[in-house]
């Protein structure tokens, strides 16, 4: 008992030292520190979290930074102290490099709202007791880490099992994660009903639609997107879950977006500037677990209203007189769903940068499943395609229809940037991959950029 006593504070004195000789050293302590502690001690997180109450996970392949960074600002207006990995490094040593940095004295702040990558659901809950457990979504995403849909669902079937009486936030609309509810514990469902942009035909790629019953494809009455929707299992009856919190009357603004926020017998008015429906799961999940909380329906109301994440999916910029959106993509689904945000009848230059490295997902097979339509349909002025597998998404876009007049191939970031920044259009839309965000900032930083953290590119889409 000694030995592990002493491997425990000397690995929080190793982390806390990393932390400081990063920021000493200009650079992000936001996993580093982590990763050596728990090289030192590898049950730290459990340590560290005890005292924490309640302890909040939030994962799912989309949306996990921004509805986490959501229900820590939400949480925090309503007067708690709240440790959080906001930065979006969910990896267990991103989460013991967040534990370690909100560490005070025999304890931590009350409240802890940690993002976990869905890979490493079961490390973090094998250590972390958790009161409430978020699932936002399941889609394909790094096949060569998660593999198939049906595979990362058991996965996260069995790491929630670890913590049985923690309850279950779960997205009704997508079927794999309506099916981890169930074995008799407390389980809570959100949803978003019929928007204007529902579709009655899936506009991606369809999986995880067969009913986790008795594998029969499942009746769509509307789709939001992917495989997200409103479905029933013709064969057994299976069925979506009724949401206990319910998005309804949703409008796309010119700012946003704004929808009703039904709860119990309640209803509030939500106006959010984030774009996008993938961004109204993100508000609901977020105010759906803050109501859980005790957080105030007024509270949620004016937090949601001024939200704007910092880093995350969609960063505004401006650059040499124009107008610049920085995407993250990672999978069909959500490139698909961020073309359709951002791309619209203005004139644009992108820039998709690729990459296919560890944290990417080596197999990039999945470039050839997102639907185009949005870029095809808008008036792109130049597309130029950057990173490791440029030429793998150049082929894509030329088989898709994308003019080879307009499509240019140029590994290099810093001089696609350039490149793109030359064009004779005021909008610029760069779409990059994990391991190219990071350089993508830093680059734009270097050539002027000015970060627009609260500021989104207004969008206007073809008819």
């Amino acid at each position: 008992m000694m030995f592990k006593l002493i491997l425990c504070s000397l690995a929080v004195f190793l982390g806390r030292l990393a932390a400081l000789l990063c920021r000493l050293a200009g650079r992000e302590a936001t996993s580093l520190p982590g990763y050596i502690a728990l090289k030192v001690y590898p049950g730290l997180l459990g340590q560290l979290a005890r005292g924490l109450s309640p302890v909040i996970i939030v994962t799912g392949t989309n949306g996990k930074t921004t509805t986490s960074n959501l229900l820590a600002r939400l949480l925090a207006a309503q007067g708690r102290q709240v440790v959080s990995n906001g930065e979006g490094a969910n990896m267990p040593a991103g989460v013991a490099t967040a534990l370690l940095k909100g560490a005070r004295g025999k304890g931590h702040g009350p409240a802890a709202v940690l993002e976990v990558d869905e890979g490493s659901l079961g490390i973090v809950l094998r250590q972390v007791s958790a009161h409430l457990v978020v699932v936002t979504n399941l889609l394909r995403d790094q096949l060569d880490r998660y593999h198939e849909l049906d595979q990362l669902a058991s996965s996260i079937k069995g790491a929630l099992a670890q913590v049985p009486e923690a309850r279950l936030l779960l997205n009704a609309d997508d079927p794999l994660v309506a099916s981890l509810g169930g074995d008799g514990r407390e389980v809570i469902y959100y949803s978003l009903e019929r928007t204007p942009l529902s579709r009655t035909r899936p506009a991606d790629v369809l999986e995880g639609h067969l009913c986790p019953s008795c594998r029969v494809p499942l009746a769509y009455t509307y789709y939001h997107y992917g495989h997200l929707g409103s479905y029933r299992c013709p064969h057994c009856g299976w069925a979506r879950p009724e949401g206990a919190f319910r998005g309804e009357d949703f409008h796309r603004e010119e700012d946003g977006f704004s929808l009703d926020f039904v709860f119990n017998d309640g209803r509030i008015r939500l106006t959010s500037p984030l774009p996008g429906v993938y961004n109204a799961y993100n508000v609901l999940a977020a105010g759906s677990a803050g109501m859980l909380l005790g957080v105030e329906p007024s509270v949620i109301r004016e937090v949601v209203k001024d939200f704007r994440p910092g880093r995350g999916r969609v960063e505004g910029f401006r650059l040499a007189g124009k107008e610049g959106v920085l995407v993250l993509v990672k999978n069909p689904v959500g490139m698909a769903e961020a073309l359709r945000t951002v791309a619209g009848n203005r004139p644009a230059a992108y820039v998709v940068a690729i990459n296919d490295l560890a944290a990417d997902g080596r197999d990039v097979s999945w470039l050839w499943d997102v639907d185009l339509e949005p870029l095809l349909k808008s008036p792109y002025a130049r597309i130029i395609c950057s990173g490791l597998r440029a030429w793998d998404m150049a082929v894509c876009l030329k088989y898709s229809g994308v003019s080879l007049e307009a499509l240019r191939v140029i590994p290099d970031l810093e001089a696609a940037l350039r490149e793109a920044v030359e064009e004779p259009v005021d909008y610029l839309i760069i779409l990059s991959t994990y391991t190219n965000l990071a350089l993508c900032r830093r680059l734009l930083k270097g050539m002027g950029a000015q970060s627009e953290a609260a500021y989104m590119p207004p969008v206007s889409r073809p008819a």
